[in-house]
């Protein structure tokens, strides 16, 4: 049985993300998955085990999600303090019986460990985006990435969430190859690299998205290490917001609530917003909201 099989199925039991205290409910196989140290607290380990196996869940099909959600109590609707009552919700929600909802667990788990087990084979030193609400909602994204293996294409991905159209385009720095839905909130562009690419080389790429409707919000969660991410907005002369919100390293399920505290940002007189955040933790989100 691989470690984090065990880990996982440890987890979830009783109150699961939710335990207190939670660091010492983590077997070693799940802290590294979720970079969880001895210097973190309990909020701060469920912090990042919540954000790390929400990005996971996402990458699910929906009944697997959904119960992969259920079985750790990632969200709101699932924190019932027995593992048994978890289940008997994802069961109503999926009009299953209690066996299979288990064996999808299961299956879940499986698929989540294949995707943690991906060697990632390359990450962001720079990551700089402008969006532009001035006319049909745009965004730039331009990034300077360093292979950590030899490389001949790379994967990057977006949340849609709510969005019904999401266009591509690559700018510069490679040719698109293939656009898949992974998931209903999540697609993923291959990009052919115009050279390969050798272990520790960098390499800039620019992609333009235009997705429609655009949210109200822009933010970066980096299932890598970013060194820089620079965003910019620039909103329509006659609808620039009095003030927008800055989201610092925020869990993924916190970026559009209303009641967690962000601070916020002034805009200036040409309706522009810059801001800049550094050494991004992995799977926190980073941006704007307004």
């Amino acid at each position: 049985m691989h470690p984090l099989t065990t880990d996982l199925r440890a987890l979830r039991r009783g109150r699961a993300v939710h335990t207190t205290p939670l660091p010492p409910r983590l077997g070693p196989a799940l802290r590294a998955l979720c970079a969880v140290t001895d210097a973190d607290d309990d909020v701060s380990a469920r912090t990042k085990v919540i954000a790390r196996l929400t990005e996971l869940a996402d990458q699910l099909p929906d009944d697997l999600r959904l119960c992969f959600t259920a079985a750790f109590a990632l969200t709101e609707r699932t924190r019932q303090p027995f593992y048994s009552d978890r289940l008997v919700w994802a069961g109503t929600e999926l009009r299953r019986e209690s066996r299979t909802i288990r064996r999808r667990v299961d299956e879940s788990i499986t698929t989540v460990i294949q995707l943690a087990r991906a060697r990632q084979s390359w990450h962001t030193e720079q990551l700089h985006a402008v969006v532009s609400l001035a006319g049909a909602p745009e965004v730039l994204e331009s990034r300077r990435v360093v292979a950590d293996t030899d490389l001949t294409e790379i994967t990057l991905g977006w949340s849609t969430s709510g969005v019904e159209d999401f266009a591509i385009t690559v700018v510069h720095g490679g040719t698109l190859v293939d656009l898949a839905r992974k998931s209903r909130n999540r697609v993923a562009a291959t990009v052919r690299l115009p050279t390969p690419l050798r272990a520790g080389q960098p390499h800039s790429i620019a992609v333009r998205l235009r997705p429609n409707p655009m949210h109200p919000l822009y933010v970066c969660t980096p299932h890598t290490p970013c060194a820089t991410f620079t965003l910019r907005v620039i909103f329509p002369p006659t609808a620039t917001p009095t003030h927008a919100l800055l989201l610092d390293g925020v869990p993924p399920l916190e970026v559009e609530d209303d009641i967690a505290p962000h601070l916020p940002l002034s805009i200036d007189a040409t309706g522009h917003l810059t801001t800049t955040f550094t050494n991004l933790t992995p799977h926190l989100s980073y941006g704007i909201r307004w």
